[in-house]
């Protein structure tokens, strides 16, 4: 303190060698500091200095005259005289308040000045960073710096979605801080994010007051902090947006007090703070947006590759298929584009392709049946029993028809250039099989047409000639076979099951002529012995047994008589269709030659009605409720297939012999029938057979007896 200065010259008149001392008391500090002395070495104040609501206030302590003179904002002066004895006017309280007046504002300017240089410096170091968690960091530190005397601090900021106040930073407390979830208007943080309105609070009994609605455990969290069991003092401002909270600023000070204009100058601070969390924000999203734009960038490029390497790929098998190269050049592009082994299974022919291929995926056509067939997707196949080899299978369909899959085994991982290579070739390779399979349905449809001709014709010339067109030698043996699927799904799944059973019948039968046609496929045999013959239905055998072990529609096979010529062809076709007729009149599968029909080939052109008058007409006398509770339909039954043995007869129905005889003897008279007569006999048996064979009439089941 300058000795010039007019209080000294004042006081040194007034005390005239009288020792003293001058105090300074300022804001935010707890203890005063010694600004000036005379004539007496340090000694501290005898006792706080107190705060009175006048200017200024004289005590007498302890052989000293105390003077304390009070100014806004909490600043002090105390003059300690080390006499009791002195006497002071009112107008020198007056005047000596007026004089340290000057003192107080040189420093509340240099005060204001370092707070305006903190403030400014706390605002550049905010500012100068974009990157949010920097900037959170910064803030809460340069808060501290804006507030010297302030000890701890944090900064929450508002989790819309949570609906919960988040601290981002802190400083001066540990990690459970960031556990934090207060509520809006809940403890202190809560109340001033809701109204908006800053809090000071100068004593711990007024924090603990306010906060009284924080939830326990916030509580324990807060308090497990060391600094949250010494904090005195306390000011909470909000971080706003203009009318937008953002979040809420919050200091801590152990000792001494805080002032509106702290609180103001804390305030001023923290909307710096929102327009820089702001910045940071926005820059942020910015930088998010622009790291997005570079990726899609970047994908689009890498898709714009693709997509012409994609084009250039389907140009290139396209122009194969054009170009008629086959199912097998296309594969073998395919492997010379992806470097690697590349098979496809044909699910209408059966087999494998490229057929040069001598090392063949160790699956079974069945096992890729199976796996394929109601899959639609791309599939990863471990086979572990098989040496742990991996394969990738691209299954394709055209509707609801599964013509095949892709496969590949997985020696090298599978590129992306190597999944469109695949695509684009199950594509091409569906429209090959596609236009396979319709090529042979013109062909079917032309060679249908012809046989057709071929049966109809009378003229001997014309018969010759229409069987060499179909490749028929017209001195041969000839039988015929019908194929018939007895149910489909829909007409599409039809043609597709028709090609596929044409395509293996022909495997198994090279040299005949195969027509497929709607639900049934044609086959003419030319034969060369009986021995031919025998082959034949061997392999007629092979080719039903093999098609019914699969998940394919039931198959009926009507065989034909073999004959010699082609004038008999007619014949043949006519008997393969009525052993088809039989067997569905029998709800039977399998396959049937025509001879093995016996004497039902005589009842095929026979009305249903008439049949079922005739045996309805025989054996209705059996069906009355007398007759049938005496058991004689079952009795005539059993006689018959006992082939008229009494015996057998009694024995099977384990009734006696008398009892049979009366049963006969009662059948006859009700059938008005003599089984002695070989007419009558026959007709019961006739009806029996008919009965049996055709289904018009089922027969009773009687009671049995022990």
């Amino acid at each position: 303190m300058d000795r010039d200065l007019g209080v000294i010259q004042y006081i040194d008149r007034k005390l005239t060698n009288i020792p003293f001392q001058i105090w300074l008391c300022k804001p935010q500090h707890t203890e005063p500091v010694l600004i000036y002395k005379k004539g007496m070495e340090f000694q501290p104040l005898p006792f706080p200095s107190v705060r009175a609501e006048d200017k200024f206030c004289f005590q007498e302590f302890e052989g000293k005259s105390i003077l304390s003179l009070f100014y806004p904002d909490h600043y002090q002066v105390v003059l300690s005289m080390f006499d009791q004895k002195i006497v002071l006017q009112q107008e020198d309280f007056e005047q000596l308040h007026l004089l340290f007046s000057v003192l107080v504002a040189q420093e509340e300017v240099q005060r204001k000045s370092k707070e305006l240089v903190s403030m400014v410096e706390s605002i550049r170091s905010i500012t100068s960073s974009l990157d949010l968690d920097e900037l959170l960091t910064k803030i809460i530190t340069n808060a501290l710096a804006v507030i010297p005397t302030a000890h701890a601090g944090f900064l929450q900021l508002y989790d819309a979605e949570k609906g919960y106040l988040i601290p981002k930073t802190e400083v001066g407390f540990n990690q459970d801080i960031y556990s934090l979830k207060i509520g809006v208007g809940e403890s202190i943080t809560g109340k001033v994010f809701q109204d908006g309105c800053p809090r000071l609070y100068n004593s711990r009994t007024e924090i603990y007051q306010n906060m009284s609605n924080i939830s326990q455990d916030n509580f324990l969290k807060l308090h497990s902090n060391e600094n949250s069991k010494k904090v005195n003092v306390l000011a909470s401002v909000p971080v706003s947006l203009g009318e937008k909270r953002i979040g809420v600023l919050t200091i801590h000070q152990y000792e001494g007090k805080l002032t509106q204009h702290d609180v103001d100058l804390l305030q001023a601070f923290a909307d710096q703070a929102a327009i820089a969390i702001q910045n940071a924000q926005l820059h942020s999203e910015v930088n998010k947006r622009l790291g997005e734009v570079t990726h899609l960038t970047n994908q689009l490029k890498e898709k714009n590759h693709f997509l012409l390497k994609r084009n250039e790929i389907h140009d290139t098998l396209t122009e194969l298929s054009l170009y008629n190269q086959g199912g097998d050049m296309i594969l073998t592009e395919m492997a010379r584009m992806m470097d690697r082994t590349v098979f496809f299974f044909d699910a209408l022919e059966t087999e494998y392709f490229p057929k040069h291929q001598k090392h063949r995926p160790p699956l079974s056509l069945d096992e890729i049946s199976r796996l394929s067939f109601h899959r639609r997707k791309p599939v990863f196949i471990d086979l572990v029993d098989k040496g742990h080899q991996s394969l990738y299978t691209y299954p394709i369909f055209s509707g609801t028809i599964f013509l095949g899959c892709i496969i590949t085994p997985l020696d090298k991982p599978l590129s992306q250039l190597d999944r469109i290579t695949i695509e684009q070739g199950s594509s091409i390779l569906a429209l090959e099989l596609v236009k396979k399979r319709t090529q042979a349905e013109v062909y079917y449809k032309r060679t249908h047409e012809m046989f057709n001709e071929l049966i109809q014709t009378t003229d001997h010339e014309h018969l010759v000639n229409k069987g060499k067109e179909l490749g028929l030698n017209p001195s041969s043996l000839f039988m015929l076979a019908v194929f018939e699927m007895t149910s489909y799904q829909d007409l599409q799944t039809l043609g597709a099951d028709n090609y596929r059973l044409a395509n293996q019948i022909k495997k198994a039968q090279k040299d005949s002529l195969i027509i497929g046609c709607h639900n049934k496929v044609i086959v003419v045999f030319s034969l060369l012995d009986q021995h031919h013959i025998k082959e034949t239905l061997k392999n007629i055998y092979s080719i039903m047994k093999e098609w019914t072990s699969r998940d394919n529609p039931p198959l009926r096979v009507g065989i034909s008589n073999p004959y010699e010529g082609i004038k008999k062809m007619t014949n043949s076709y006519e008997e393969a269709n009525k052993v088809l007729l039989y067997l569905e009149s029998r709800n039977r599968l399998g396959m049937m030659k025509y001879d093995e029909m016996g004497i039902n080939r005589l009842f095929l052109n026979q009305q249903p009605t008439e049949i079922q008058h005739f045996t309805q007409e025989i054996l209705a006398p059996l069906r009355t409720e007398k007759a049938i509770s005496n058991d004689l339909e079952r009795t005539l039954f059993t006689y018959i297939h006992s082939n008229r043995s009494n015996v057998q007869t009694a024995e099977k129905l384990h009734i006696h012999t008398n009892t049979l005889y009366q049963r006969i003897k009662k059948i006859e008279e009700l059938l008005n029938l003599h089984f002695d007569d070989p007419e009558d006999w026959l007709k019961v048996l006739l009806a029996f057979h008919l009965r049996e064979t055709f289904g018009y009439s089922s027969p009773v089941r009687a009671k049995t007896h022990a």
